[in-house]
């Protein structure tokens, strides 16, 4: 828990949040999480986090002791003033993609390219054996291994499928903004989570 003066969580409705998120993740979440409470939690960033009515009850305490939660419930993302707006936790992905069968805005990547992606650094256009529209460039895509595992998340270098076809090997298709090697290099080297 954290001291409530830095970071203001406080609950609201789904339909407050899905039209600032991209559209095959709010159709999910009015099916699956109509009736969900969302705890939004502003400080020098805004995450979002989907809450079980009986976790809702335990937060409300939280709060009514004057302590603010660090994170509570389903990591859903973070709201951003610039671009991209939203940032979605892969998770919330890995969820989404397993249940509905369907992968959209996202690159699959071969091992040889997703060690590399591990380490911090971009896809190259090589390294991708699959590719999910919609992608427009400097939207928000996510990177999976063959095995249709969410290893991170980029921003799309190209304006659709249509155009990676176009790229040279070398090329940078999606520059990293995070992957899951974060949580075992990001302490030692200071790096942040997210690179926007």
């Amino acid at each position: 828990m954290l001291n409530g003066a830095k970071v203001r969580c406080r609950k609201t409705a789904l339909q407050k949040i899905v039209g600032s998120l991209p559209p095959h993740i709010s159709e999910y979440l009015k099916r699956k999480y109509a009736e969900a409470t969302i705890l939004s939690c502003e400080g020098r960033l805004t995450e979002i986090f989907i809450l079980s009515e009986e976790l809702t009850k335990v937060v409300d305490k939280i709060i009514a002791q004057g302590l603010t939660p660090y994170s509570a419930g389903l990591y859903l993302g973070r709201l951003r003033k610039g671009k991209p707006s939203f940032i979605p936790s892969i998770n919330i992905l890995q969820e989404i993609y397993q249940e509905t069968g369907e992968v959209v805005n996202a690159l699959v990547v071969a091992e040889e390219g997703l060690k590399p992606f591990l380490y911090g650094g971009d896809v190259l256009r090589k390294s991708v054996v699959s590719c999910h529209q919609p992608l427009k460039k400097g939207d928000v895509v996510a990177i999976l291994g063959t095995d249709m595992r969410v290893y991170g998340l980029g921003i799309s270098k190209i304006d659709g499928c249509e155009e990676l076809e176009r790229r040279k090997d070398l090329d940078e298709v999606a520059s990293n903004l995070f992957d899951v090697g974060w949580y075992i290099r990001g302490e030692a080297r200071k790096e942040r989570k997210y690179k926007a």
